[in-house]
């Protein structure tokens, strides 16, 4: 619970008495909600900058899929986390749903103690969040004996350049753009791969691996797996 204060969850739905359960439920897991009924009542009250959005999939108006790809086009709110409600148990309404950008896909049927449980995940995949990031702040990085240039999307090892296919590049870029952060797995395949493509975690390992051999010993020393965790180039 006490990781919760101070958070707000911005809900999406025009059903009164589940939107009162659900508040309840969250408000004693110690988060602050905002409550929307329609779309552009959404919209509006985004400007709380809320914590997670939590929204119905089958409405009347367009708040679900449309709203969540409004959401994932808009820069600032790429990576807000978003749990999309629904009364149906169909396998391509979730997909769906995954697709468009939702971390998550909940039945209203679900126990407050599993709601909770799933959001308190959603939000812990999201913990790297833009404002910890240092993405575009610099061209090139210098980590001793490694320069990483973005602009010119160059990686120099020793002064000899080492060739790197663009998602190892991106991943190497994001490491050590924020040396000594670790990412999970889920943070860097959102970062790199993006909301709508579908790759595995393995995906992550295979790529990690593959820059390490191409770095040799520098590879080897500092890109480093925190075991339960992810991956982080030493700081």
């Amino acid at each position: 619970m006490q990781n919760a204060k101070a958070k707000t969850i911005l809900i999406g739905d025009d059903d009164f008495q589940y939107v009162s359960w659900l508040r309840a439920t969250l408000e004693k897991e110690g988060y602050s909600v905002v409550w929307a009924q329609n779309a552009s009542e959404v919209m509006s009250k985004i400007s709380t900058k809320p914590t997670a959005v939590i929204v119905d999939f089958m409405r009347g108006q367009s708040v679900g899929l449309d709203l969540c790809r409004e959401l994932r086009n808009l820069p600032e709110f790429k990576h807000l986390p978003i749990i999309m409600l629904t009364r149906k148990r169909e396998d391509s309404d979730e997909a769906t749903g995954l697709e468009v950008g939702a971390d998550d896909y909940i039945h209203k049927s679900v126990s407050n103690r599993v709601l909770s449980a799933r959001l308190r995940n959603v939000l812990k995949r999201n913990n790297a969040t833009d404002s910890d990031l240092v993405e575009e702040n610099t061209s090139e990085i210098n980590l001793g004996d490694l320069v990483v240039n973005r602009q010119m999307h160059t990686v120099l090892l020793k002064g000899k350049e080492v060739f790197l296919p663009r998602k190892e590049f991106e991943l190497l870029w994001l490491l050590a753009a924020n040396k000594g952060k670790v990412f999970s797995r889920e943070i860097l395949l959102r970062r790199v791969w993006g909301e709508s493509v579908y790759v595995t975690d393995r995906t992550v390992d295979v790529h990690i691996c593959k820059i390490r051999q191409r770095l040799g010993d520098f590879g080897q020393e500092n890109l480093e797996t925190i075991k339960g965790v992810g991956y982080r180039i030493k700081a």
